[in-house]
């Protein structure tokens, strides 16, 4: 599935110098892409540097599980190398029709966690030459705030909820104060925690506990004194977004700046709760291959409600893609 998107958060360069201008004017039609190896999914996005400008191009996400078992086993299981092999292959078929000519890839949660990496990695760049780069959380969690500060300039608290970990940021005038990143994410709780379908009562009520004690403890001496503007990044926030709006179709400018209250998102939760996998594949608004996962990510967000206090959040569509497209290609010419 690839996104079309314009750029609504141009971060514009001054004072080129004039004898800079013919090798800007070439710039600017230099595809370059970023591609996000994700705990759930795989994401591409293309995107041209015009003159110190992230102008975005294509988004694509191939939902690819690369955390399939990792919790539990330790190791990137063979289906999922296997998913996310064809997912890169395809990204380097359509990185081509764009002629795009410089790549970054970087791996995020269930690449850190499994044991048997270093061999998928040797892999990839045996059959496709890609190099990938597996970042800590802390590196993951930084790029999302540079992507998103090229949206907001107040004083923000920003949640990553990914498959395999949650990252808190924090920042104030587009500086970077402080992060960190949990091993809570939608995937791993899904597969520690709900194993009836629908979930029962108990399942959900255990996570609900584990998920808050884990962050109220975690994140103590972490939370910025208020006031300041909560916002969601990732796959979670926009889809939750999605199915709030009732989006057949991903827009990007329908999602990005959209608001969930808690309220809300407790009445969404109560929906999802007593929908089977199946049903919840059947919801307008919401991608089928995150129907599994979607309520787990519902309850860690539930759960940030509780232990920051705030009753509102704001989705930003940008996020550690284009954080990284910002910091590695843009940021490094200005």
């Amino acid at each position: 599935m690839g996104k079309q998107l314009n750029n609504k958060c141009d971060s514009t360069l001054d004072g080129v110098e004039q004898d800079q201008i013919e090798i800007k004017e070439k710039e600017k039609k230099r595809h370059l892409a970023v591609i996000d190896i994700g705990t759930n999914s795989t994401r591409m996005l293309v995107f041209r540097n015009d003159q110190g400008k992230l102008v975005r191009v294509n988004k694509s996400v191939r939902y690819t599980r690369m955390g399939q078992g990792v919790n539990k086993t330790g190791r990137l299981h063979p289906d999922a190398e296997k998913r996310n092999m064809e997912a890169l292959e395809e990204y380097k078929n359509i990185a081509a029709d764009y002629g795009v000519e410089e790549f970054y890839l970087f791996g995020t949660s269930a690449m850190r966690d499994a044991d048997n990496t270093a061999a998928y990695l040797d892999a990839v760049k045996e059959k496709l030459g890609f190099e990938i780069e597996v970042i800590s959380g802390e590196a993951e969690a930084e790029l999302g705030f540079v992507g998103v500060s090229q949206c907001f300039e107040e004083k923000i608290l920003i949640f990553d909820i990914g498959g395999g970990s949650t990252e808190f940021i924090y920042g104030e005038d587009n500086e970077l104060k402080r992060m960190m990143s949990i091993n809570l994410g939608c995937v791993r709780c899904t597969e520690e925690y709900l194993f009836s379908d629908p979930p029962t009562f108990q399942e959900l009520e255990r996570m609900n506990e584990k998920i808050y004690a884990e962050f109220e403890q975690r994140t103590r001496g972490f939370l910025p004194t208020k006031p300041y503007k909560l916002i969601g990044i990732g796959g979670t926030a926009t889809s939750l977004s999605t199915i709030k709006q009732e989006l057949k179709t991903y827009c990007s400018e329908m999602v990005h700046e959209s608001t969930i209250t808690k309220d809300e998102l407790e009445r969404m939760i109560d929906s999802l709760a007593g929908k089977t996998i199946k049903e919840r594949q059947n919801m307008v608004g919401l991608e089928a291959k995150r129907a599994d996962i979607i309520l787990a990510g519902a309850f860690l967000l539930l759960n940030i409600f509780k232990i920051t206090g705030e009753t509102i959040f704001t989705v930003c569509d940008y996020d550690n893609l284009e954080g990284a497209a910002y910091s590695r290609f843009v940021m490094e010419n200005k």
